[in-house]
């Protein structure tokens, strides 16, 4: 069943169009199955069923390998077609990498329910008992954060998870994600990545991190990240963005006191909201915007 969402969207110029056309006109509605098989300096390189493969001019934000359902459509004046990503399903993950796609919040509660970690298990139930008051503290929130990511990073307490994050670390990415106390089937998931290009003498790594949560009076809530040498690049996806509109200005006054230039922006979730696994896998994340 196709979702009526547009997830992205591509263009086949017109000298490739005939290609594109004898392609698609056979199909019932346009629709088409290619799998993403490179991302090329100028495009895309698709291949279908047949193995015929087309390059497409734009960019998405899948990683390779991704299986694509796409929608024909012809462009004004015969300047070619634009294809229309209807639905995206990333790669098989291998066994190593099946933190990634069965998820690590159950398997960490799990562990801290039983005590393998006793530190971080006692600031969970803290956390829990305590109420709002000691939950919202970002004290609370950032200690808690910290000792997840390591308990999921070391072998000797997480022995499944820990050597696909050893992996992600060298290509300088990170995914993780963390029970939260009032909605255990609903984790708190976290995209990390520092490009991997040498940044130049005296200056720090491009990084960017992508974070998706969910609260019970605002729903699902995305946070985009990127810091950069010039400053630090905010972009927050609400269902209603408009809720907080009144504390931008406080936000913005609080994130600039860390003595960086900083941009915030407060946009609409897209309905659907797409998995934050799509996004994550991008090259480069295009979660920003």
């Amino acid at each position: 069943m196709y979702t009526p969402a547009i997830l992205g969207s591509l263009q086949i110029p017109a000298a490739a169009a005939p290609t594109a056309s004898a392609l698609f006109a056979a199909l019932p509605g346009g629709m088409l199955e290619a799998s993403l098989e490179a991302s090329l300096p100028e495009g895309l390189l698709l291949r279908f069923a047949d193995g015929r493969t087309l390059q497409a001019q734009g960019n998405l934000p899948f990683p390779e390998g991704s299986l694509l359902t796409l929608k024909a459509m012809p462009l004004p004046s015969g300047a070619g077609m634009r294809l229309q990503v209807m639905q995206a399903t990333p790669p098989p993950q291998s066994p190593l990498l099946s933190p990634l796609a069965h998820g690590e919040a159950l398997p960490l509660l799990a562990r801290l329910q039983e005590g393998e970690s006793p530190a971080l298990a006692t600031l969970f139930r803290h956390l829990i008992q305590a109420g709002s008051a000691a939950a919202e503290s970002p004290a609370n929130w950032s200690t808690w954060m910290k000792e997840a990511i390591q308990t999921l990073s070391s072998p000797a307490q997480s022995p499944a998870e820990a050597p696909f994050h050893q992996l992600q670390a060298k290509e300088g990415t990170a995914w993780f994600e963390l029970p939260l106390p009032w909605a255990p089937g609903e984790p708190l998931r976290l995209w990390i990545e520092s490009d991997q290009e040498a940044p130049a003498p005296g200056t720090e790594p491009v990084q960017r991190a992508l974070l998706s949560v969910a609260f019970s009076t605002l729903g699902d809530v995305r946070l985009g990240l990127e810091q950069r040498p010039s400053g630090l690049r905010v972009r927050l996806w609400l269902r209603e963005p408009e809720r907080l509109a009144g504390v931008l200005p406080d936000l913005k006054a609080e994130l600039a006191a860390q003595g960086r230039p900083v941009e915030i922006q407060l946009l609409p979730m897209p309905e659907p909201a797409p998995d934050l696994r799509s996004l994550a896998g991008g090259t480069p994340l295009q979660a920003l915007g």
